[in-house]
């Protein structure tokens, strides 16, 4: 599953936290311009990017939560034409929080985020990504005030994510370190609501 539909349907979800590191734009190292075409057969498109998951430990969740509100102070900025001084910002709360780097940080969020990704909300355990999307299914389904367009495209997206299968399982571990801290991760995503 691409990392964009992860934060996607993360978003859905009550803990989503994919604006963990969102509102700080950098820019990406430059594309090359695709080769020419050949005439030779097109060569499947490769597989997205396995995330690197990050062994999580109290101190990084305690970094990430503290990091959280400074982080979302900073203004969003252009990926394309990133602002010095945000960047300089950024790196400055990583490295208060803990962070060798604001790319640190980020594969800490997104360790959490995989976690919280399977996390059912009611129960506050993890029990994967499929059936909490197999759930949003029967919720779109059962909703009778969505409009038949709104639950096409709903139901659409949702299937496409359900056939793309479940993603890697993150460790027992971190697992185990997120779901202990789940309350705290929450309010953190939602704003400390």
């Amino acid at each position: 599953m691409s990392r964009t539909t992860r934060a996607l349907l993360a978003a859905s979800l009550a803990f989503g936290t994919s604006a963990l590191v969102s509102q700080v734009s950098f820019a990406q190292a430059p594309q090359k311009a695709p080769a020419p075409a050949k005439a030779a057969p097109a060569a499947p498109a490769p597989a997205p990017e396995e995330q690197k998951e990050v062994a999580l430990t109290q101190a990084l969740i305690d970094g990430l939560v503290a990091a959280q509100p400074e982080l979302a102070k900073l203004p969003a900025g252009n990926a394309d034409k990133p602002d010095p001084k945000v960047q300089a910002q950024a790196v400055a709360i990583a490295k208060k929080n803990g962070f060798a780097s604001v790319d640190d940080l980020q594969d800490a969020a997104d360790s959490v985020e995989a976690v919280l990704d399977g996390v059912d909300p009611e129960t506050k355990t993890y029990v994967g990504v499929v059936p909490l999307l197999k759930k949003q299914v029967a919720a779109i389904e059962a909703d009778t005030k969505m409009k038949p367009k709104d639950k096409a495209a709903a139901l659409k997206d949702i299937n496409e994510a359900i056939a793309a299968g479940e993603p890697t399982k993150p460790s027992d571990g971190n697992i185990a370190l997120v779901t202990k801290n789940i309350d705290k991760l929450g309010q953190m995503a939602g704003g400390g609501q």
